[in-house]
């Protein structure tokens, strides 16, 4: 069972907002948890630094703007011929 955060991880944090992320379900955890309180994975330090939306976001964003240049660039190989 977990027992929370000893007092030497609540040393270490100092009470900073600073959190990991599982990298399997994205839910917040102590960055060196062996497994994931919610989903029961091995994280053995896989945690990830960024909110997974965060990174999904910024992924999505980026597929966007790349269709967008390949549009516009194809536009603009139409309007040559």
């Amino acid at each position: 069972m977990d027992e929370g955060p000893s007092q030497a991880d609540l040393d270490r944090f100092g009470g900073d907002d600073q959190s990991a992320w599982c990298p399997d379900c994205g839910a917040e955890v102590w960055d060196d948890a062996e497994f994931c309180p919610d989903c029961g994975e091995q994280i053995g330090g896989r945690t990830t630094a960024r909110r997974p939306v965060e990174r999904e976001l910024r992924q999505r964003w980026f597929v966007l703007v790349v269709i967008l240049v390949l549009i516009g660039f194809l536009w603009w190989l139409t309007r040559l011929f």
